[in-house]
């Protein structure tokens, strides 16, 4: 039996990507034991009997949770001084290493024929536990991620340093879509054989409708309204407060559920309150991947209004376009390749530019045809889902240990 080692630098509890890719691994054949953090003080989640999960605590992540901000919420002097450039950076570097010593510590008695780094700020902490076990080492970048929002000057200059000095050691590389594979060829030059594997989720008994009119009842609408859905992270740029604000020139068929959280929650709690859509915008509290697909179904419309701040938002494909088109949702995304190049091949949905006049129409246009476009998600369902999708994985996996 090969053995798979992979290293996350989050808590599995809600990274359904790694679940999923361990699952199909572990389904195949395969023992996979993935390494991540405990931000959550949770016992680790049962996968499968060939999957072993360890989560580690890290100092500098124990540090972050104890700071915080004065009584408006603005970071304390602490805070601003671990997140400027060059503190920010030795810390995640002494971060990694602390993180290496421990898996090292725990996996040393182990067989490992493979070491798995999902995200480039696993990649060198899994180049070295490749070197100690002489085995093959496979990087499964998710994103961008020297382009994800935040990362100051100096973070991006050397992470785009690292990843190019680090993929010289890389015999597999996994992406999320064709155009982070033509990206990565381009910039590096890569020369190692190279997939991409879509954020499909797994299909449980989700399309089993019990839950019928969930939104409806949970916040006391009337069953005849429309209702738009957002899932995901509440994070800057990824378009939220358009969609908000695109609820004004909607009529009142139409109701917007926000499911999720993030740091700016409490400025699009605001936002609903000023705009006077407290009776029309609802917050839902975010949920396990386990649990994401029953409540999705229970919409109407997907909503993915990314904004084109950097080429990490600009080519990313994020999963919830899947989610919504495997229950049924058509999709309202921003017109970007990464989100695009689904939406213009299988039309289960529209791409506009990120502005409300245009998300105002793309809904419109679709309410007003709604079963041609459910339809055309069940058609794409057949094509884009993760049994099909999977195999691409496996076949990486049986090639490169065989």
């Amino acid at each position: 039996m090969k053995h798979i080692l992979m290293i996350l630098f989050k808590d599995i509890d809600y990274d359904a990507r790694v679940q999923r890719e361990a699952m199909a691994l572990a389904e195949s054949g395969y023992r996979v034991m993935i390494c991540c953090l405990n931000e959550y003080d949770t016992d680790p989640p049962f996968l499968h009997e060939l999957i072993m999960i360890q989560k580690f605590t890290i100092s500098t992540k124990q540090a972050k949770k104890g700071l915080s901000g004065d009584k408006k919420g603005k970071p304390s002097l602490a805070t601003r001084v671990i997140r400027s450039p060059l503190v920010k950076l030795a810390k995640d570097q002494y971060a990694a290493y602390e993180f290496y010593k421990k898996i090292k510590h725990y996996v040393s008695s182990e067989k490992v024929d493979a070491v798995h780094s999902h995200d480039l700020n696993t990649l060198s902490i899994s180049k070295k536990l490749a070197n100690d076990f002489k085995c093959k080492l496979v990087y499964d970048s998710h994103e961008l991620f020297n382009e994800m929002t935040g990362r100051n000057a100096l973070d991006r200059r050397y992470g785009y340093y690292m990843e190019g000095k680090l993929l010289e050691d890389v015999d597999r590389l996994i992406t999320v879509n064709p155009f982070l594979v033509d990206k990565f060829k381009n910039r590096y030059g890569s020369k190692q054989p190279s997939i991409y594997l879509q954020n499909i989720p797994m299909l449980r008994e989700e399309k089993e409708r019990k839950n019928a009119h969930y939104f409806h009842h949970l916040y006391g609408f009337t069953t005849d309204k429309t209702v738009l859905l957002y899932q995901g992270g509440f994070s800057k740029n990824r378009g939220i407060e358009l969609c908000v604000k695109a609820m004004k020139q909607l009529d009142d068929h139409y109701r917007l559920v926000l499911l999720g959280d993030g740091d700016i929650k409490g400025e699009l709690e605001q936002l609903v309150t000023e705009e006077g859509l407290q009776s029309r915008v609802y917050f839902h509290p975010k949920v396990p991947p386990s649990e994401i697909l029953a409540l999705t179904k229970e919409a109407d419309i997907g909503l993915v209004m990314y904004e084109n701040v950097s080429e990490n938002n600009y080519f990313s494909t994020p999963n919830k376009i899947f989610e919504y088109m495997l229950m049924g949702l058509p999709v309202v995304s921003s017109n970007h390749p990464g989100k695009s190049y689904l939406l213009e091949e299988y039309d289960f949905g529209l791409a506009v530019d990120e502005n409300e006049d245009d998300i105002v129409r793309a809904i419109t246009s679709i309410d007003q045809r709604r079963d041609y476009y459910v339809q055309k998600c069940r058609e794409a369902s057949e094509i884009l889902n993760w049994p099909n999708e999977s195999r691409k994985l496996i076949a990486l996996y049986e090639e490169l240990l065989s």
